[in-house]
């Protein structure tokens, strides 16, 4: 079906229109418009403007115009769709469209394509004022498309991800505020070594830098940091390619997922397989972009040129991990109702169903693509930095299994508000210790901390440069005792499974 037939496109469309898109058109016409008077002003008279040439002055304001492009048509998409979602899903009519012949996917397509469709046009307004721009500017061509193509691909995706957002947060104004603050922070903290972090690619920011800066002399450190070809494993990689390769194959999951809990509410939105594999793209690609600094030579020998020794880059990619795999855990983790409902079914109240449904599988083969992952970055210095491995390893094998049997645990006990209970527990086993190291001057109390482990083995220049230190033990007995965490929450978890199935054995089964 073409989606301009599409009759969830078509409702969204009225609806659009019906709210009036014709303000929302003048206001980006009119900054667009501003900012190409700014640069007309500068051919007028340059004495008024410090800028070095036409082209500097082109791309100044040409740079303004896609800013505000991206904030329209990325974070204002984004936050339309979840809005227009959390409004139907509240009055029913998502469930509605739901119940008609029309399939999931184009029930999705419809809420993708036409919610945020006045954010469109601003986008389109804006990107036909930019191309002015580049052309009165004498610019290169390529400068346009490419970063035209970056943006539009960039509210694709994240608009995707708003409508899978939408489909699975109870309270998705929550997942809004959460991303605008993504969007917000995560290139701030990759503006350091921007080459090496992948949140510049997903968001691509370094891609867009790069065709801003291509033709110039890499005289400042500006320049060089944001202009040249990333590398994965050794392997130089376009950063457009990249950006578009990674967006486009995260897409995939994301559509699977959102069209997966269209057809049917109750199940999970992602196969195993496809977290692990999602999760394994990501991880792999961070981890081939920072190959690099030490070519499987982790730690960094001392006196070497690499500033890998002045960033702590794999620490990041250590706390980047942990995040990652807890929302992935988070979204396979099953419906304990799901589950009781089909011991019910069945009369027994075997717990092989529990564990053959529960997320602790996925979490051991989670741990195992980070371990590979991991292993890149010291497999040629493991004989000497084993007990540095180790640590980390068992450090995500700690926090993996706490985080899956802590979500199962709290949702078992606590129904609606296991979300509230999982953050408690979280803040204590991992925020609290820091607070209150910081409060008695203490650091010994915020090496307790279920972060502490992995982040200080892999960041503590001291342990790193003298693997045979008596710290690196220390901390492999913290990651041990960090472990009876894990074996206390499974008897928790357990002993709750079979309170609750111990009830489905006296009830008669149910076909």
């Amino acid at each position: 079906m073409n989606i301009t037939e599409n009759p969830v496109f078509l409702t969204q469309k009225r609806l659009v229109h019906r709210a009036g898109v014709l303000a929302a058109i003048l206001i980006a016409a009119l900054i667009g418009l501003s900012l190409l008077c700014g640069l007309i002003a500068y051919f007028a008279d340059p004495r008024d403007f410090n800028f070095s040439g036409p082209q500097e002055a082109g791309k100044m304001f040409y740079a303004w115009v896609i800013g505000v492009e991206t904030l329209v048509l990325v974070i204002g998409g984004f936050s339309r769709i979840l809005k227009v979602l959390t409004d139907e899903r509240k009055a029913g009519l998502w469930d509605s469209n739901r119940l008609t012949p029309l399939p999931p996917s184009q029930i999705v397509a419809g809420y993708w394509f036409g919610a945020p469709l006045r954010e469109f046009y601003m986008g389109a307004i804006l990107a036909a004022i930019g191309l002015v721009i580049v052309v009165l500017a004498r610019l290169p061509l390529a400068l346009w498309p490419g970063t035209q193509i970056l943006i539009f691909s960039t509210a694709l995706f994240f608009g995707l991800l708003a409508v899978l957002i939408g489909l699975v947060a109870q309270r998705p104004q929550g997942g809004a505020a959460f991303a605008a603050l993504a969007f917000v922070f995560l290139p701030m903290f990759s503006f350091i070594m921007p080459k090496f972090m992948l949140t510049n690619f997903l968001l691509p920011v370094y891609a867009i830098a790069n065709f801003f800066n291509a033709g110039q002399p890499p005289e400042t450190a500006s320049v060089q940091d944001w202009s040249g070809l990333p590398e994965i494993f050794g392997l130089p990689v376009p950063p457009i390619l990249l950006s578009l390769g990674l967006q486009f194959v995260i897409g995939i999951f994301l559509w699977r997922a959102a069209v997966r809990k269209t057809a049917n509410a109750f199940h999970p939105p992602l196969l195993r397989w496809e977290a692990v594999a999602m999760f394994g793209i990501l991880l792999f690609a961070q981890h081939g972009l920072i190959w690099g600094l030490w070519h499987g030579q982790f730690p960094a020998p001392s006196g070497s040129e690499s500033n890998a020794n002045d960033v702590p880059m794999l620490p990041i990619v250590h706390a980047g991990t942990i995040l990652l795999a807890t929302i992935l855990l988070a979204f396979v983790s099953p419906d304990p109702e799901r589950i009781r409902i089909e011991a019910l079914r069945a009369g027994d109240g075997n717990l092989r169903r529990v564990f053959s449904r529960s997320a602790v599988s996925l979490a051991l083969a989670l741990l195992a693509v980070a371990a590979v992952a991991l292993f890149t970055q010291c497999a040629a210095s493991i004989s000497t930095n084993w007990k540095i491995y180790a640590v980390a390893t068992g450090n995500l094998l700690d926090f993996f299994l706490v985080s899956v049997l802590l979500l199962e645990f709290c949702r078992l006990r606590f129904r609606r508000r296991a979300l509230g209970f999982v953050a408690l527990w979280l803040f204590v086993l991992c925020v609290l210790p820091f607070i209150l190291a910081g409060v008695f001057s203490e650091l010994a109390v915020g090496r307790l901390s279920l972060l502490s482990p992995g982040v200080l083995a892999l960041a503590d220049h001291d342990i790193l440069n003298d693997p045979t230190s008596s710290e690196l033990n220390y901390l492999l007995l913290t990651v041990l005792a960090h472990f009876g965490i894990v074996v206390l929450l499974f008897v928790a978890w357990r002993n709750q499974w079979q309170r609750l199935l111990a009830k489905v054995i006296l009830a008669p089964p149910q076909k």
